[in-house]
């Protein structure tokens, strides 16, 4: 059995942490240019589209550009509407905070034998410190958004010039290569653009199936601001698996405080039913193939880019992962770690038939 040099395991341990020390140290730089990218590729379609239609080159990465802020516009609008109509809540969801309490405080006293007066010493103590890691958090929230907002104009700039110019980058990519692999290199380049734009319309399309049941069904609950509640609760499903727990949370706490425990079940339920029809039916049938990745291995690239780059790298490093995926596949000396990423659950077959007609029903219509 021809064993693996300890000079090539070497080269390996080096390259890995060479290349981790760069995703750490230059995420300034480097996450806004990934952003760009994957909106690149998702826009794509769309920019091609428009310049089939006549229109320039600058002028159809400009409407893209404008379609981006357009959505983050409504959104925040949406969210700011809600925010104002929760407002006029507060006092009543105060009130009904305090009654949860005190009935909290009873239940302790008579679970644990621990009176209110000790179990608000206890609360002081915590506040105490608790208010001195909320000034830390205010400050890092402040430069945060300073430099969220400084990240988006990188972002757009980093778009336009990718989109302006799109074709040099992928004529630099194939100069790299042999002439004899210039057309494998070329397939596998259109793939990962498929790949990365379908990735992203699947999950914006599952967190717009989640937000619409989602407010539907905490509107017919009678759960307060159910539209604000939907959205806060489906942001962060932009991360799988774990986002929806984290998701889930927020509507939780809201039933609890401003409904009453006979409110909690049923938006256990709503929260259940939606994300299972969105996992089985939603995301296999739109994001189709993008997304072919072990779950262990989705699960190590989330907690990969928290270590690494935070927030974004849970939400980029999946597309990463899928990415790296599709250049293991097409480099024989890397098909057994193209192996190892490939997804290991079988689709079911009714899941086949449903993508096979909806590719039909595509292919009319386009």
């Amino acid at each position: 059995m021809k064993s693996i040099s300890i000079y090539r395991l070497n080269a390996i341990l080096l390259l890995v942490i060479l290349t981790t020390i760069i995703l750490y140290y230059g995420k300034v730089f480097l996450i806004p240019l990934f952003f760009s990218i994957m909106l690149a590729m998702l826009l794509l379609p769309i920019c091609r589209k428009l310049e089939k239609w006549g229109i320039s080159r600058v002028w159809s990465t400009l409407i893209g550009i404008l379609i981006i802020l357009f959505i983050i516009l409504v959104f925040l609008g949406i969210i700011g509407a809600q925010a104002a109509s929760m407002s006029q809540d507060l006092p009543k969801m105060q009130a009904k905070a305090q009654q949860f309490i005190q009935t909290t405080q009873s239940w302790i006293e008579s679970q644990f034998g621990v009176a209110p007066k000790q179990q608000i010493n206890y609360l002081q103590k915590g506040v105490s410190k608790i208010s001195q890691v909320a000034n830390s958090f205010l400050t890092s929230l402040l430069s945060g958004a300073m430099s969220l907002i400084t990240g988006l104009v990188l972002v757009i700039l980093y778009f336009f010039f990718l989109m302006w110019r799109r074709e040099k980058y992928k004529e630099f990519i194939l100069k790299l290569v042999k002439d004899e692999n210039k057309t494998e290199v070329n397939k596998e380049l259109n793939q990962i653009t498929q790949v990365a734009g379908q990735y992203l319309i699947g999950r914006l399309v599952s967190m717009a199936f989640l937000a619409v049941v989602y407010s539907i069904g905490f509107s017919i609950l009678g759960l307060e601001n159910g539209i604000l509640v939907a959205l806060v609760a489906v942001i962060p499903t932009i991360i799988p698996y774990i986002g929806a727990f984290i998701g889930g949370f927020f509507p939780l706490a809201i039933a609890l405080i401003s409904g009453t425990l006979g409110t909690v079940v049923p938006v256990i339920i709503i929260l259940g039913v939606a994300q299972a029809i969105d996992n089985n039916i939603i995301e296999p049938l739109v994001e189709g193939e993008s997304l072919d990745i072990s779950p262990i291995f989705t699960i190590v690239a989330i907690v990969l880019g928290e270590l690494v780059w935070g927030v974004a790298g849970m939400v980029l490093f999946i597309p990463l992962f899928a990415i790296i995926k599709i250049v293991f596949e097409h480099i024989p000396a890397l098909h057994p770690f193209g192996f190892l990423l490939d997804n290991e659950v079988a689709e079911p077959k009714w899941m086949e038939k449903l993508k096979n007609r909806a590719e039909k029903l595509k292919d009319k219509i386009t």
